[in-house]
């Protein structure tokens, strides 16, 4: 029988900042929303990114079916941001919630790597 994959482990924002623990290897992965063609996107920043990194993005349309000539607001997303812890220590990613390249929310998750 084949082992399980470990899944990569979800982490949210919390109101007042959020914190995780994650081990070194350990891929994690944090949820945002994006729909273009109202203005609603987000963005992330890591402090130190000698502890992790980002890997990848991968991003999904909610609605496909609404993506036709002439329709509109069918662009609407669900993104995952894929990072990866390097080394043991502590940093933060920072996301901004933006609307119409207005920042409207922060968010600090400290992240902290252990062996």
């Amino acid at each position: 029988m084949k082992p399980k994959s470990k899944e990569p482990r979800r982490i949210e924002c919390a109101v007042g900042g959020a914190s995780a623990i994650v081990q070194v290897g350990e891929q994690f992965y944090y949820e945002f929303h994006r729909h273009g063609s109202v203005g609603e996107d987000a963005e992330f920043e890591i402090d130190d990114e000698t502890v992790f990194m980002h890997d990848r993005t991968d991003t999904e349309y909610l609605h496909p079916e609404r993506l036709k000539p002439g329709w509109t607001g069918g662009d609407a997303e669900r993104g995952k941001w894929f990072f990866k812890a390097l080394r043991p220590g502590k940093a933060t990613l920072t996301v901004r919630t933006l609307f119409r390249f207005e920042v409207e929310d922060i968010c600090r998750i400290e992240i902290t790597v252990v062996f």
